[in-house]
């Protein structure tokens, strides 16, 4: 049976599931998921407390569907990546991604992005990987479409954040297509 809840080093990265995180990292992804500019682009864009936070980390040892990451290059700390609704039978998972606010180092999304897909093809063996986008975050759609990310849906009306309606785009790659670039 597959383990996604491993560990796995890529070059000179270390991608650590959240199962296997010390106390500081456990802060350190919190301190990120509520960093404003990450939290504004979340379905739910309210602060996490710390013991929302816990209880989170703590239910994923019973999840099956749903895996977090976060990755380190050096001693540096780039973000956090996720596969979520993973459906081995079908081949098929959503991914999250966001990148450390405090990190300075040029190409981390990159490098985030360039992870999931190895954990979701080489590892996983997956056949596609989806992921939904609030069509005001521009930034993010263009990422995800150099990365070979495809538009294949829009969700209308999905998302309700400070009185307004935003429609989510759904995008989505098929495994091999981020070589060829089909």
């Amino acid at each position: 049976m597959l383990d996604l809840q491993q560990n796995f080093l890529f070059d000179d990265l270390f991608i650590k599931n959240f199962l296997n995180v010390s106390q500081e990292e456990k802060e350190i992804i919190l301190n990120c998921r509520n960093h404003e500019t990450i939290r504004r682009w979340m379905y739910s864009d309210s602060i996490i407390s710390p013991e929302e936070h816990s209880e989170f980390l703590d239910d994923l040892i019973l999840d099956l569907k749903n895996f977090y990451w976060i990755v380190q290059k050096e001693h540096e700390y780039i973000g956090v990546i996720s596969l979520n609704r993973v459906d081995l039978r079908n081949k098929n998972a959503y991914l999250g991604i966001y990148s450390n606010p405090y990190c300075k180092l040029k190409g981390k999304g990159n490098l985030l992005i360039e992870c999931l897909k190895k954990i979701a093809f080489d590892t996983a063996k997956l056949h596609t990987l989806k992921l939904e986008v609030i069509d005001e975050n521009e930034h993010a759609i263009k990422f995800y479409g150099k990365s070979g990310f495809k538009e294949e849906g829009r969700l209308k009306e999905f998302v309700l954040k400070n009185g307004n309606w935003y429609d989510m785009i759904v995008m989505g790659i098929i495994e091999g297509e981020e070589l060829h670039g089909n």
